[in-house]
Parts: C-alpha cells; structure tokens; sequence
C-alpha cells in the first residue's frame, strides 16, 4: 500500500533540494574561481604584510592606511591639527571660532545685519561699537592658560565636535581603534589636561593615548636631535632649548600673535573712524576679527634692513567699515608697526617690561645664554620657528640681527645694571670682564705673580710665564 505524504512536506522536501543544488553550484563555482584566480586580478581579502613599504609612510601601495598607524593630534589654543604618523604635513585644522560652534538651525551668518542694508543702498555704513580686545579675541580661542573664566564643559563639547569632525570627515577611520598620540604644550593647566583625557577616555575608549611635548616634536620633525626652538604661538611666544630630545631650558613671553592681532584691530579701527577722537573708540576695536586676521595673514610684515625705513608703496585694501563696498590706501610701513610693537616692544624701557613682557629676541639672547656651553653650541647651528607668527615676512631675519647685536654688544655674561651700561655709553667697553681685562691699558693691568716685587723672574729679566700670569 503506498503512502501518501502532504502536500506542503512535498514543497518543503522540493525547496530544500533546490537550495542544496544552489549551494553545490555556488561551490563549484568558488572552485572554478580559484583556480582561474591566479589569471583574474582580485582585491585581496588580508593585508599582505610584506608589502608594506618601509620608506617615509608605513602605508603599502595595495592599502589606503595600514591598522597600526598611530594618529596624532596637536592641540592649540585656536586649532586642532591631526595627521597620520609618517605624513610631511598634517592632514587637516579645525579651528574653535564662532563659525564652528553654531547649532543646527543658526543661520546668524547669512542674516542680513544693518551695516550691510546701508551699505548696499549707497550710504554710510552703520557704526559698530568697539570691544575691549581681550572680548575681542577670547571668542576664538579653545582654552586660556587663565583657567578662572574659562568654562571646561564647554572646552569638553568643543573637543568632542572637533575630534568626531576629524574621524568622519578627514582621518576616515575608526575612533579608538589606533594608538593616539597628543602633542601639547610643555606646560598645560592640569584641569585642561585632565579635560582633554576625559574626554578621549570616556567617548572613544582608545586604547593608549601617548603625550609628546611640542617643543620636542618640532626638533624631531626637523630631523634634529639638539636645536633651539622659537615656537612663536597664538596667546605667548615660547623658546626651548632641546638637546638630545630634552627640553633643557624654556623661556615665555605674553607678545605672541594674540598681541599683533590687537595690536593691527586698533590701528584698522583707526583707520575706519579717523574722524573719532574718543577714549572709547582708539581704546577699542571695531573691525571684524576675520577681517583683521586675513590682513595679518596677508599683509603684515617686518623691518629687516635700513633698505625698508625708504618704502614709499601705499596698500589698497577694502574698507575696514564697509569691506564690501569700499576701499581705502594704507602706506605699507605702517602695515610693519604692529608687529614691532608687539612683539618687539618698540618705543618701551627695558626697564618698563616685566619677565613675562621681554620682546622676542631678548627671550631667545636669555634662553642661549642659561644653557650650558656645550648645549648652547649645539643649538645656536639650529635654530627652528614655528608657530603661526613664523610666517610673517622678515621675522626672523629681525630677530637673528637683533640675537647677534645683544650678543656683540654684552658677550655672554649675564651682568647688567646702569653700571654697565654707562661703561658701555660712555667708554665703548663691553661689559664682559674677560673681555674688559683684555681692552684694559697696560697701565692699568693688576701686577701679575710674575711681576710682583721680588719676584726673581723681574729681578733677573728672565722671560715671563704667560700661563702662570692668566
């Protein structure tokens, strides 16, 4: 008697049949793949490990990045720079200014605002009440050495958007995968430093985080072992002296480019209200800060030689009132007085400066002369500027000249005083002693142990021991 099964068993036993003969054939042709595959170029399915080159990246030619790759990011206090280890330059700077800190739906800078209605029907530009510098600048900085009005939580968010803007959007990759490597300061507030770890910590879970001061990392990216380093920053210049990877003497300085970005505000502000006399108006600036950066970036420069006192030229640039509609003439020479006043302190006593107020070249004369001699030998052959002030045309000619006068003019001694520099006024000595015993008349020498009463070598005339007499 034959047996009858159901009909939805006979569906099922079908279904099942056709999906093992899918499977076979779908093996046979894996198989038939292979072993043409050695014919058909493929993407490989693993990193071939001997193929990674072992010259400049540790990136291979058959790969976008290898796994092990460490990413690096430098902190500033305006921008976040990040990069790959073993590219020349970084791949990417967010910066932390009001454009960046916008939420969704804070359309503030495409909203027409009074000065720009005036100004495109023909009339004057709408006046803009100056700002205290200090506001005027704090609106784009990350974090301040002066932690009492700085706000961590937000320092925490804005590191967060920045990082996850990185990972997405330059770096393609995933966070908290690689080894991190932070380049910071030598000398960072602790509640920053613990703000930065917190937050890398807690949202990425990176597995190791690696801090390298910047000083350091300049030298190594230079290729150098030992070199003094002028890292001429956003809010304070600093000058360290590096040997053998070590920082062996750091010195700072308030006037950095947060000073010149001031110091050029004021003098567009008065330029755009040069009818205004007020306390208010020369005290404050009333320029945008993007407009004022832009003509730092552009056109600020400095006097190297006697050759710039003789420039005649005139700069056109757009207004500082109206940017859009007008433009106006700045003699170029005046274009160089911000930053010799702020970061050289031109027109100020020395003795008016505090530690912390030193114009460059003194800071970098100070730092040479605190290392010791053998260092100091190994840095003056290598000097490396960075930092954003280093690009200004003519800086660092101004600064290596002014360096050589201090030298020539007092040694290397560390003596100074209105003594000294009377002795220098007025008898053209320099104030270093071994050298002020060399210019000394024979007249005035001391007597010496060979030319001392009864000294046999005087009584006899015998020849005179120059060892025993220095």
């Amino acid at each position: 008697m034959a047996s009858t099964e159901p009909s939805h068993q006979r569906t099922a036993s079908k279904s099942s049949a056709s999906a093992l003969e899918a499977a076979r054939a779908r093996i046979r042709k894996d198989e038939q793949h292979q072993s043409h595959s050695s014919y058909e170029p493929q993407t490989p399915t693993r990193r071939n490990r001997s193929l990674i080159s072992s010259l400049g990246s540790s990136s291979s030619a058959l790969s976008f990045r290898n796994e092990e790759d460490a990413v690096i990011l430098e902190f500033g206090s305006r921008w976040l720079r990040a990069g790959f280890e073993g590219d020349s330059a970084p791949m990417c700077a967010v910066g932390f200014g009001p454009a960046q800190s916008r939420r969704v739906g804070d359309f503030r800078d495409w909203i027409r605002r009074p000065q720009d209605s005036s100004s495109s029907n023909g009339g004057p530009a709408a006046k803009t009440r100056p700002v205290d510098p200090e506001q005027w600048a704090r609106n784009h900085e990350l974090w301040r050495m002066d932690l009492r009005d700085v706000d961590l939580g937000l320092v925490e968010d804005k590191i967060e958007r920045a990082v996850r803007e990185i990972y997405n959007k330059y770096l393609l990759t995933d966070a908290g995968n690689a080894r991190l490597v932070l380049v910071l300061p030598s000398v960072m507030p602790h509640p920053l430093l613990s703000t930065f770890l917190t937050t890398l910590f807690n949202r990425w879970r990176f597995p190791s985080i690696t801090l390298l001061p910047s000083a350091a990392m300049a030298a190594t990216a230079a290729g150098l072992r030992a070199a003094l380093v002028v890292d001429i920053g956003w809010a304070e210049s600093v000058v360290s002296g590096i040997y053998e990877y070590r920082e062996i003497e750091t010195r700072r300085t308030t006037r950095a480019m947060k000073l010149v970005m001031q110091e050029m505000g004021r003098l567009l502000s008065k330029r755009a209200s040069e009818s205004e006399t007020t306390e208010e108006s020369e005290d404050g600036i009333s320029v945008d800060f993007d407009y004022c950066e832009e003509v730092v970036t552009k056109l600020a420069w400095c006097k190297s030689s006697e050759k710039d006192e003789k420039l005649t030229n005139n700069v056109t640039l757009p207004s500082p009132s109206s940017p859009g509609t007008e433009w106006t003439e700045i003699p170029f020479t005046e274009l160089a007085k911000p930053v010799e006043r702020a970061l050289f302190a031109t027109g100020v006593e020395e003795h008016e400066l505090d530690d912390h107020e030193k114009p460059l070249h003194q800071v970098v004369y100070d730092t040479l002369l605190a290392l010791p001699t053998d260092v100091r030998a190994a840095c003056m052959a290598r000097i490396v500027f960075t930092g954003g002030g280093s690009k200004i045309p003519g800086l660092r000619q101004r600064i290596m000249q002014d360096v050589e006068s201090l030298v020539s003019r007092y040694g290397w001694c560390a003596m100074r005083g209105r003594v000294i520099e009377d002795q220098i006024r007025k008898k053209g000595q320099t104030p270093n002693p071994e050298l002020q015993t060399q210019q000394r008349p024979a007249a005035e020498q001391p007597p010496s142990r060979a030319e001392t009463p009864g000294s046999s070598a005087n009584e006899e005339g015998g020849e005179v021991d120059f060892v025993e007499q220095k």
